[in-house]
């Protein structure tokens, strides 16, 4: 019987999964599922979980994930780049994953949502660096870095737009400077620029959008810095230019709209000068208040594919737009979930600004899970005061619309200790009330409640209609701050 109960308790034991780091947990899922993905065999160590019916650990360390992405890139250089040698050998390995690889984790840690892969580094032997980015759920190759048996850098291929196909390459001098850029850009699977270098400094770009053998645009550079273009449209855009820096911006918007009506009857297809001649009118509209014209414009731009490689900007203005002037809020959420995911695919890491105005827009649309899985990736330390004051305040509001009082009541009052703007004091002492008061915190949600009412007293109108606030109300300083809002409210009128 005793040994019964033993057995009993150790299965019980063996069933219970214990929490494991959600962060890196899902960049080992995604490693896993790029595994599959690329077909590749599965050779490397696996996790030892606790339970009969789950294959992953319970606490996964970050040198586990580390040597998962090495074994990865093992088998992928094995399967996919066979020309190239990878380490084999026990001090071989060490020297990569010392020397090259170093902590993986502590990247994803910080934001980076990226990592490279590498050949071997053996004498005699070209050598190959494949760099990855998260693609949603998976990992995807982006850039291809040759070098030959010298260790000297050759030529970059690169899927400059991440999807799927190489339209960029760059060929090296001796010196490792690049000497000459080709690009495909508008995606025809033909080049139609062309970039020169002179002393590994860029001197020109040439363009032919449309293909047809007719350069409609050249480009001049001194010290890397565009100084002079010939082509189509270019004299109205010079002229505009110089009108905007005069801040005339009524007649450079004008000039502006011209340029690019000239160029589009040369190159009637979307291009990157399509993108860049919208994107000062929309500024200039936005800057002006313009907003009608601002959304056609932006209607405009995203109706070109090619727009989105360079959207950023734009789809900041769309989105700021949406939230702090419209208050439309479900546009905003939509605007700002396509902002955070081209940021990711173009920098390689999440951007706090856009996280934190995504969590916004969910909490105002009231999906507060959503909110919270903005934020979870957002790693406190590396915010300065005023963006963590945000995390810390959002997090907690969502927190607190899920009922999650105790976690709502840290997040709420790390913000309030950070402080903020004032503006937002009444509302987070507010917030820390209802939280207060939740969890049986009476004499300190008392205390918060007078201080947001003593900040705003048209927060009372909210605490009336909340039944968590009864007991203050029946209180003597919740009848004294009924007699003063109301009393206000006559006074008013």
């Amino acid at each position: 019987m005793i040994f019964f109960r033993s057995l009993s308790f150790f299965i019980l034991f063996l069933s219970i999964p214990l929490k494991a780091s959600s962060l890196l947990e899902d960049y080992w899922e995604s490693i896993q599922k790029t595994k599959a993905k690329f077909e590749l065999e599965d050779d490397s160590p696996k996790r030892f979980r606790f339970g009969f019916s789950n294959h992953s650990p319970s606490v996964l360390h970050k040198e586990s994930l580390n040597h998962e992405v090495f074994w990865f890139c093992q088998n992928y250089i094995q399967k996919y780049h066979s020309n190239f040698p990878y380490p084999r050998f026990k001090e071989e390995i060490r020297s990569h994953l010392n020397d090259l690889y170093g902590d993986i984790s502590q990247n994803f840690l910080s934001g980076k949502t990226s990592f490279t892969c590498y050949s071997g580094w053996k004498n005699g032997s070209s050598l190959l660096k494949i760099h990855f980015f998260l693609n949603e759920e998976t990992f995807f190759p982006f850039r291809y870095d040759h070098y030959n048996q010298n260790g000297q850098l050759y030529l970059t291929e690169e899927d400059e737009t991440k999807n799927g196909k190489k339209d960029s390459f760059t060929y090296y001098s001796s010196a490792g400077c690049p000497k000459e850029i080709t690009k495909d850009k508008n995606d025809f699977g033909a080049i139609d620029e062309w970039w020169y270098f002179q002393n590994c400094k860029l001197i020109r770009i040439e363009y032919d959008a449309n293909e047809n053998g007719f350069k409609e645009r050249i480009c001049y550079y001194e010290n890397n810095k565009e100084t002079y273009c010939e082509g189509v449209g270019e004299k109205e855009e010079r002229e505009a230019i110089l009108l905007e820096s005069q801040e005339k911006y009524k007649e450079a918007l004008k000039v502006y709209r011209k340029s690019l009506a000239e160029y589009k009857k040369e190159v009637p297809i979307g291009t990157l000068r399509t993108c860049s001649l919208l994107k000062k009118i929309a500024n200039i509209e936005y800057n002006e208040k313009e907003f009608s014209s601002f959304t056609k414009t932006l209607d405009e731009f995203f109706s070109y594919r090619v727009c989105e490689s360079d959207s950023l900007d734009v789809l900041l203005y769309k989105s700021y737009y949406y939230l702090y002037v419209l208050n439309d809020y479900v546009s905003a959420k939509e605007s700002y979930r396509k902002t955070a995911e081209i940021y990711r695919k173009v920098h390689g890491e999440i951007s706090p600004e856009i996280s934190l105005n995504l969590a916004y827009a969910y909490l105002m649309v009231k999906e507060p899970k959503a909110c919270l899985t903005s934020l979870e990736k957002l790693n406190p330390r590396r915010l300065m005061p005023y963006p963590r004051f945000f995390l810390y305040y959002y997090r907690g509001s969502c927190e607190l619309s899920l009922g999650l009082f105790e976690e709502s009541y840290v997040n709420l009052k790390r913000a309030q200790i950070l402080g903020g703007e004032k503006v937002f004091l009444p509302i987070v002492y507010y917030k820390l009330a209802r939280a207060s008061y939740a969890t049986k915190r009476e004499s300190e949600g008392k205390l918060w409640t007078e201080q947001a009412l003593f900040l705003d007293l048209e927060l009372f109108q909210k605490i009336e209609s909340d039944p968590i606030f009864v007991n203050f109300l029946e209180s003597t300083s919740g009848k004294s701050y009924k007699r003063k809002y109301y009393l206000n409210k006559v006074q008013k009128p």
